[in-house]
């Protein structure tokens, strides 16, 4: 048995764009690399986060994801529309920049609805697409005033949830692996 099937791990529920999407985000993040050196997730896939659940067992956590494959695999995916680019600020001290998506009713209620599923009951999360990460505030400085004139707009419909997995202990330097995939009623009844 290896780490992940033995010992507590993490989890994360994230939506994974398209390739195309993919590919521009990775193509933003090495530009900002260029610009202002590491940061956190510059290697990290693009991916619409939608939840966590720490510290779990790998097996307790397959139980769990059978109950939530039901409501996902009813639930019909709506049109997201990704539109330019915005930030967060974390105190005064670091900021991250994202690709926004549009926040239309039908898809801020359709992230709650699938919060919901997986226990998470917190509305103060808006659905984006990380570029730079937690990067310190003359950082973002530098690099905001690239964003602002950028253009960027593509719409697709997400086709599932991919639940990713890594080692709670020593788990921070690993990356994220593929655990499940729960698919949605992507064929309209």
């Amino acid at each position: 048995m290896d780490v992940n099937e033995k010992t507590y791990s993490d989890y994360m529920m994230v939506i994974s764009p398209p390739a195309e999407v993919e590919e521009m985000i990775r193509k933003y993040k090495k530009a900002s690399a260029r610009l202002i050196g590491d940061f956190e997730g510059m290697y990290s896939k693009a991916h619409i986060s939608i939840t966590n659940q720490h510290r779990q067992m790998p097996d307790m956590m397959q139980q769990k994801l059978d109950c939530y494959m039901r409501p996902i695999n009813r639930l019909r995916p709506v049109p997201m529309y990704v539109n330019g680019f915005s930030y967060f600020t974390h105190g005064n001290t670091t900021a991250t920049i994202y690709a926004k998506i549009e926040l239309t009713p039908e898809v801020t209620n359709w992230f709650l609805h699938i919060k919901r599923i997986f226990g998470d009951k917190r509305k103060d999360t808006a659905p984006h697409i990380t570029v730079a990460k937690s990067i310190p505030m003359e950082h973002f400085q530098k690099l905001w005033p690239k964003f602002i004139g950028q253009q960027y707009q593509f719409e697709f419909t997400p086709q599932s949830v991919t639940v990713l997995s890594r080692p709670m202990i020593g788990g921070h330097g690993k990356y994220w692996t593929p655990f499940k995939e729960l698919y949605f009623n992507n064929f309209g009844y």
